[in-house]
């Protein structure tokens, strides 16, 4: 049954192709640019410096020195430290490349990655400060505050997930052996470039379908879906309906199926889905209730026209993206194939 609805779904995009040839082409073409102008130059340096920390033995030099405030937070060995800090000023997909680079290494067994990786999903400073608080809600402050919130709720998620693993807190159970600098920065560089290939792809294709389910949705309804799949577009559409500023930190912290797709991809340790995305509505859900004692705090003025990409670590404009009801929901069911046909390789894997 779950395959027909895949083929219906399938087949109903690709009708969707040919109907909207003019905004599936702009939306690539925006997606491309998106890839070219921002997510590679901006990430894929964050990527490079996140695995080369692991792959050299930098991290766990570094985490002898300050990991031990993550270990007793996290119930994770001290080596996590670094892909934690890393995770928080990256970006959205970083904190994943760095719990796979530590995963490979043999500093965190299977289940301690997976637990590096569900509250590591976090937003970049540029893209919630400057492309939400300035471009969608014309105040940086309230930039600042959707940033600090995001950040405590994804720290108190990972907190709750280690505190029945706070007595099992695995080391690795030999000497590892280093890598010369040069070769874990090829290394390095190789598995950033892969991971970005495909992280361009998963861009491209969202941005493709979003300009064409545009053609359907509008005000609300549109800000309800596009915060669901993509959280760029979510936020600018929750701004624009004058949403609660609760409702734009609930849609950061879940940070939309075009995320969830981009972290989860390349791993070769289990992530299970239904603890994913509870850890993922758990954090948008903490960040919402940490949010709206101060909504008020922070008048929404007019958005201005620049945007910057959410996978950003600085400022950079882009053309925006914007994205009937069942358009979308095909969409949603290709994500939700994709993710558990994953979920099934990475188990008959382990």
């Amino acid at each position: 049954m779950s395959k027909k609805i895949t083929g219906a779904a399938a087949i109903f995009m690709a009708a969707a192709l040919l109907f909207f040839p003019r905004q599936a082409a702009d939306g690539a073409s925006a997606g491309i640019s998106t890839c070219l102008g921002v997510l590679v130059p901006s990430l894929f340096p964050f990527l490079v410096i996140t695995v080369f920390l692991v792959k050299s033995g930098l991290s766990s030099s570094i985490g002898r020195c300050i990991g031990k405030p993550f270990a007793k937070l996290f119930a994770l060995p001290p080596a996590a430290a670094p892909a934690i800090l890393m995770g928080m000023l990256g970006g959205y997909p970083t904190g994943s490349r760095g719990a796979q680079a530590l995963y490979e290494s043999g500093e965190l067994n299977a289940e301690q990655a997976e637990r590096l990786l569900l509250f590591s999903v976090n937003g970049g400073p540029a893209f919630i400060c400057t492309a939400v608080g300035l471009g969608f809600l014309g105040s940086v402050q309230a930039g600042r505050f959707l940033l600090i919130v995001h950040l405590l709720s994804g720290l108190a998620v990972g907190i709750l997930l280690g505190i029945s693993h706070h007595k099992d807190i695995a080391q690795p159970p030999h000497q590892i052996s280093w890598p010369s600098p040069a070769k874990a920065l090829l290394a390095a560089v190789r598995s950033s470039a892969s991971s970005m290939l495909l992280m361009c792809c998963f861009v491209v294709l969202f941005s493709t379908f979003l300009c064409i389910l545009q053609q359907f949705f509008s005000g609300t309804s549109l800000a309800v879906f596009a915060g669901f799949c993509e959280v760029t577009l979510g936020c600018r559409s929750a701004a624009n309906v004058n949403a609660p500023l609760w409702c734009i930190s609930l849609i950061l912290g879940w940070g939309g199926l075009c995320v969830h797709l981009q972290v989860l991809q390349g791993l070769s340790f289990r992530v299970r889905p239904g603890r994913f995305f509870l850890c993922r509505a758990l954090q948008g859900g903490l960040a919402a209730l940490c949010t709206l004692p101060f909504q008020n705090e922070f008048t929404p003025k007019p958005p201005l026209p620049p945007v910057v990409d959410v996978f950003g670590s600085f400022a950079q404009s882009r053309p925006e993206l914007s994205g009937g009801i069942a358009a979308g929901a095909a969409l949603i069911i290709l994500c939700a194939a994709l993710l558990i046909d994953s979920s099934g390789q990475h188990n008959s894997v382990v």
